[in-house]
């Protein structure tokens, strides 16, 4: 995407840019902005702008004096993989979304918000400004939602949130693992004897199938056969949990090397059997892009030991797990996230209403047991 000049204006007492590439913004301004907050930086925008190419940025930047106060990151996009379990509701939206697309704040390729906001008393004004910006924004696109998700409650009751708006929650929300162990062995220690029990199983009858589980970090692009494999290992995830396609999974493995990436692999011989990505930016990884061979069993818990020791060893603070199979994953030592509030407007009654009932079918009788 070519870098061009940013128009700035004033707007309610901000100077306001609209950009379309963290380049217009420039690194130096975005990361002052983007501070130590994961996913957030100009390298990972960079990358995300690299494998969303069917995505329009939208980036609103507020400014005071010269100096960023504030941001959002939005994209404009008539694909999207959707959190909605019901064949009939999710072929209904993604046939609304290539004709009117969704617009949505959001950080890109990961479950993580893209809002940052300045503390009181400018954060109201800020996200007012935000807010009014993006409403106009999806106007102008003809969005079919304009929608911000990964939100903590605190988060959704600001008062600079337009009224037009209506607060959902995803019915699966992010689990991570706060790292404090000084190496695998102690973390390991520091589980309950069923769970150690389990793990020394699990290592045996993978042993025993002849599984092998390796790292990789990336340094090149991902191509040709292997890369094949393993989208084809990652449609099996998606099948089984009758979860909807990732539809940039392909792009993202061909392009994990131009940032902070490890790729975890389980073979039995030269036969790939199972994979997991692992990406890093400030002190935090996040686990993504599981495929499994189910034909081999073991494969799973292999891959969800493995990032857990990559994490320890890489000096994480924090690893994301992503959402389901939340009994294991609290096993071992994961939380559930409370940032999982969504912000949503419909364009017109009818899509409003629609967003309202789909949430509603989707809400139900799901997410993870209470803790």
């Amino acid at each position: 995407m070519n870098c061009r000049r940013v128009r700035k204006i004033v707007f309610m007492n901000f100077e306001l840019q609209i950009a379309h590439s963290v380049q217009e913004i420039g690194q130096e301004a975005w990361d002052r902005l983007a501070g130590e907050r994961p996913f957030a930086s100009y390298r990972w925008y960079r990358f995300g702008e690299t494998v969303l190419t069917d995505n329009t940025p939208i980036y609103v930047v507020l400014s005071r004096r010269g100096e960023p106060v504030a941001r959002g990151t939005f994209w404009l996009r008539s694909r999207e993989q959707l959190p909605v379990s019901s064949p009939i509701a999710r072929h209904l939206i993604e046939a609304l979304l290539r004709r009117w697309p969704l617009l949505i704040c959001r950080a890109p390729l990961v479950e993580s918000p893209g809002l940052i906001l300045p503390d009181p008393p400018l954060r109201d004004a800020a996200l007012k400004t935000i807010a009014q910006v993006a409403l106009e924004q999806a106007e102008r696109h003809r969005a079919s939602f304009l929608g911000y998700i990964y939100l903590k409650p605190q988060e959704t009751a600001y008062p600079g949130w337009p009224d037009t708006l209506a607060t959902v929650k995803m019915p699966e929300p992010r689990t991570h693992l706060a790292i404090t162990a000084p190496d695998f062995k102690s973390y390991l220690g520091g589980l309950s004897r069923s769970t150690r029990k389990d793990y020394r199983r699990h290592r045996k009858r993978a042993a025993a199938r002849d599984i092998e589980v390796s790292e990789h970090p990336l340094t090149a692009p991902l191509n040709g056969t292997l890369l094949d494999q393993a989208v084809t290992l990652i449609e099996n995830v998606e099948r089984r949990h009758g979860s909807s396609h990732h539809p940039w999974a392909r792009e993202m493995l061909k392009h994990a090397h131009t940032v902070d990436a490890i790729w975890l692999t389980a073979e039995i011989g030269e036969r790939l059997v199972g994979c997991d990505l692992l990406f890093g930016d400030r002190d935090t990884w996040v686990m993504t892009l599981l495929g499994l061979d189910y034909e081999v069993e073991y494969v799973y818990f292999q891959l969800m030991y493995a990032p857990i020791r990559c994490a320890i060893e890489k000096g994480a603070q924090t690893l994301w797990g992503g959402s389901g199979a939340y009994e294991m994953k609290q096993r071992l030592g994961f939380q559930v996230e409370s940032q999982h509030h969504v912000l949503f407007a419909g364009r017109g009654p009818w899509f409003h209403r629609l967003g309202r009932r789909v949430a509603a079918m989707e809400g139900k009788d799901k997410g993870p047991p209470d803790p």
